[in-house]
């Protein structure tokens, strides 16, 4: 039974989770390149994840967007 406040809880868990992998898959390439440009050999624009290439991201958000929706809109009744 998941009652207003666990489903609060998930989507805010859900919510950071997606934030947080986005964040670290950006972090990671401005890493790699920036070692790049160390060593000398760099291309000339830094490539960019796009928000849909990993699938977790747009997943965790859908998920977390839903469990929000049900907090708001539910008046104490359990989901199952």
């Amino acid at each position: 039974m998941i009652d207003r406040k666990t489903s609060l809880y998930l989507g805010s868990i859900f919510l950071l989770t997606s934030g947080l992998l986005f964040t670290i898959e950006r972090l990671s390439s401005y890493i790699y390149w920036f070692a790049q440009i160390t060593t000398g050999q760099y291309p000339t624009y830094h490539e960019t994840f796009s928000f849909l290439d990993n699938l977790f991201v747009p997943l965790f958000l859908l998920i977390g967007i839903s469990f929000f929706i049900y907090y708001f809109y539910s008046k104490n009744k359990p989901i199952i």
